[in-house]
Order: structure tokens, then C-alpha cells, then sequence
């Protein structure tokens, strides 16, 4: 067993393998006071198995833990959602998009333009807390295949949705357009009980973060046109 801190909360993970501490070794703390402990059983790891059977028990012993941690962060107004997050200036910018869209190629664009001022919170599956009346966009050891990451914890600005386009354009979202986009974003509750309190929840997001639309090119304007319109509030 070892204990890591991700969104500012002590999870004590009993692993039956290496990889997991190996993967988790940024963020393993050595005081175990913990706020959830998580244990996978081996039919759980078979589950994440079947999805990909090319995937070793030692890849899919990582993905069952990181799902039941994932399930157990409504108890702490926390919830996962699929996006790659940037910190510019100390807040958090979420990117959110299908799979193979390019959003890691869009994050990579700001590291390019921007350098230093950019640092990478999380390239895949971070974790989104509210924490005092404000959300926050929290690292995590599962920040997908190119393991671009960190163990920030920033308040979140805003969530841009991508999308592939001829020419580089950025705009506000109406609460209408973002409720059609963000539940394609999150992990959904398993249990009915958890609906209400996880609705109310995004429903606070909804109310305190800025939505944008993001139609790009993979060209190093793209970042720019993003950066004008969220960071500098020209959109």
C-alpha cells in the first residue's frame, strides 16, 4: 500500500502491483492519514481488461483504481473529466474534445508560443474540485499516452470545447450550446442516489467558469487566437 495527494485529498491505494506506484510516484506522499482507500478486485481489473485485451494487469489494475477514485470524488464535490489542462498565470484552462481531435496538439502549441508561462496541469483525465465556492483543476498521475502532467492545483478558468477547422476562431457559449457538450466530457454517477448531488454540482460549474468554442487549425495561430480570446478576455 502507499498514499498519494491529488486535489488536495490523501488516497491510500492497496496495489498488487508495480506499475501503480511507478505511475503514481509524483504524487506519493509519506503520512497516510487517508481520505479514501482504494482497493480493485480481480474481476474489476478483468473488466478493464476486456476493453483491451493488449493491455497487461499490472495497465489495467491502474485503470480500475483510478475509476473507483474517480466514482468516490463526488463525496468531495470532485468529479473527472476527459480534458487536457494548461495553467497560464496561475488559472486553469480545460481543452475538451473527441478523441484524436487534438487538443494534446493544441496544448503543445502553447507551450510553443508561450514557453515558460504555460505549464501543463493535466493531458487527459483531470480531476475537477470545488473547493470554497470555486473550482479547481487538479493533476493527476492518469494524464494519458503522452504522460504530459503535473501535480498543480488551479483555479479554473474556463473550458474551451475544439474542434478542427479551416481558419482559427474562438467565441463565448451560451449555458444552451455547453450542456449539449459537457456531459460528453464526464463520468457519469453509477448509483441514482449520486444523480441529484452530481447535477447540482456541474450545475455550479456551469454558473461559475467561462465556456468558449474553439474551431482551429493545427497551426501555432490557433494558440494565439485562444489565448486573445480567454486569457485577454478579446473574444
Amino acid at each position: 500500500m502507499f498514499c498519494i495527494k491529488i486535489s488536495d485529498l490523501v488516497i491510500a491505494i492497496e496495489n498488487r502491483y508495480s506499475y501503480l506506484p511507478f505511475l503514481c510516484r509524483q504524487f506519493i506522499i509519506p503520512d497516510c492519514a487517508a481520505d479514501l482507500t482504494i482497493s480493485v478486485t480481480d474481476e474489476e481489473i478483468e473488466r478493464e481488461r476486456s476493453n483491451s485485451s493488449n493491455n497487461s494487469l499490472a495497465y489495467c489494475e491502474s485503470l480500475a483504481v483510478y475509476r473507483k477514485i474517480s466514482r468516490q470524488m463526488l463525496s468531495y464535490d470532485a468529479f473527472l473529466m476527459h480534458a487536457a489542462v494548461i495553467a497560464v498565470d496561475g488559472k486553469a484552462y480545460a481543452f475538451a474534445a473527441r478523441s484524436g481531435t487534438g487538443k494534446t496538439t493544441h496544448i503543445r502549441l502553447w507551450q510553443q508560443r508561450f514557453g515558460d508561462q504555460v505549464e501543463v496541469i493535466n493531458g487527459d483525465k483531470p480531476i475537477i474540485r470545488k473547493i470554497d465556492g470555486r473550482f479547481y483543476a487538479c493533476g493527476t498521475p492518469w494524464r494519458g499516452k503522452e504522460g504530459m502532467g503535473s501535480s498543480l492545483c488551479c483555479p479554473l478558468q474556463a473550458i474551451c470545447f475544439v474542434e478542427r477547422g479551416e481558419k482559427n476562431r474562438i467565441r463565448r457559449l451560451t449555458q444552451h450550446e455547453v450542456i449539449g457538450r459537457i456531459f460528453k466530457q464526464l463520468l457519469m454517477p453509477q448509483e441514482e442516489s449520486e444523480i441529484d448531488p452530481y447535477m447540482d454540482l456541474i450545475d455550479k460549474m456551469l454558473q461559475s467558469v467561462e465556456y468558449y468554442l474553439l474551431q482551429c487549425t493545427p497551426e501555432n495561430e490557433a494558440a494565439k487566437v485562444a489565448y486573445e480570446g480567454m486569457v485577454e478576455g478579446k473574444c
